[in-house]
C-alpha cells in the first residue's frame, strides 16, 4: 500500500489541491525570474555600449591626429587634435573605470537580495508542491475508500490501512498548510522587496549614466569652445592667403 502511495505521489496521479491564490503567486514568480534575467543582462549591455562609445570616440581622436599630422595644417588646430586626445585619455583613465565600477558595485548587484528572496520562494514552493502531492495522493485515497465502502455498506473499521491512512493523510494535511503559509509569506517579502529593489535599482543606472555622459559633455564642451574659437581664424589665414595670391 505504501508502495502504491509513493508511485502516485512520484507521478502525481491524484487530483491536485486547487488554490487560485497560490496560482497567481506562481505567474508572478515566473515573471520576476524573467524580469530578474532581463535586467542583469541589459545592464551588462549597457556596459558594452558605454565601452563602445568610449572606444569609438577614442578611435576617432586617433583619426584627427592622423589627419592634422601635415605641414601646412595650422598648430591651434594640431592643438584642438591634440586636446581631444588628451580629453579621451582621462576619460578612458578615469571617468569609464569609476563608471565601471559604480555599474558592478551599486547597477549589477541591486537585485541581489530580490535574487536571493526569490531563490528561497522557489525553494519553499517547491517543499509546498512536494508535501502537496503526497497529501493528494493520500487524501485520494482516503475518500475512494469511504464512497467504496461507503457503497457496499461495509464498516470502515474492516479496512486494513484506513486508519493509518487517515492519521497520515491528516498528518500532511497540517504539513501542506504550514509550508503553503511559509511560502505565501515569503512570496509577500518578495513583493514588497521588489517595490524597494526597483527604485534603488532605477536611481542607481540613472546615476552611473548621468555620470558617464556628464565627464564625457564635459570634455567636449570644453574642446567645442576652442574648436570654434579656431575655426574662423583658421578660415581667415585661408583667405588672406588666396588675396596674396
Amino acid at each position: 500500500m505504501e508502495t502504491m502511495m509513493k508511485i502516485k505521489t512520484a507521478l502525481k496521479l491524484a487530483p491536485s489541491t486547487c488554490d487560485e491564490d497560490y496560482n497567481r503567486r506562481k505567474r508572478e514568480m515566473k515573471e520576476l525570474s524573467s524580469a530578474i534575467r532581463s535586467y542583469s543582462t541589459a545592464m551588462e549591455k549597457a556596459k558594452v555600449s558605454v565601452r563602445r562609445l568610449v572606444e569609438a570616440l577614442t578611435e576617432a581622436s586617433k583619426a584627427f591626429e592622423s589627419l592634422c599630422n601635415y605641414p601646412s595644417i595650422p598648430d591651434s588646430t594640431k592643438d584642438c587634435a591634440l586636446a581631444l586626445a588628451a580629453s579621451m585619455n582621462r576619460i578612458e583613465d578615469t571617468a569609464f573605470p569609476e563608471f565601471n565600477v559604480a555599474m558592478d558595485s551599486t547597477v549589477l548587484t541591486a537585485t541581489n537580495g530580490l535574487k536571493a528572496l526569490y531563490d528561497e520562494c522557489e525553494r519553499l514552493e517547491g517543499k509546498r508542491n512536494k508535501i502537496m502531492h503526497e497529501y493528494d495522493a493520500y487524501r485520494e485515497e482516503v475518500a475512494k475508500k469511504e464512497i467504496e465502502y461507503l457503497r457496499k455498506s461495509k464498516s470502515l473499521l474492516k479496512s486494513k490501512y484506513y486508519s493509518t491512512e487517515v492519521a497520515r493523510r491528516n498528518e500532511l494535511e497540517a504539513a501542506f498548510e504550514s509550508a503553503d503559509q511559509k511560502f505565501k509569506d515569503i512570496h509577500n517579502q518578495l513583493t514588497q522587496s521588489r517595490l524597494v529593489t526597483c527604485t534603488d535599482a532605477l536611481n542607481a543606472f540613472l546615476s552611473c549614466m548621468s555620470r558617464i555622459m556628464e565627464d564625457i559633455s564635459g570634455e567636449f564642451e570644453g574642446l567645442k569652445g576652442s574648436s570654434e574659437y579656431v575655426e574662423p581664424v583658421v578660415h581667415n589665414i585661408m583667405c588672406e592667403g588666396y588675396e596674396s595670391d
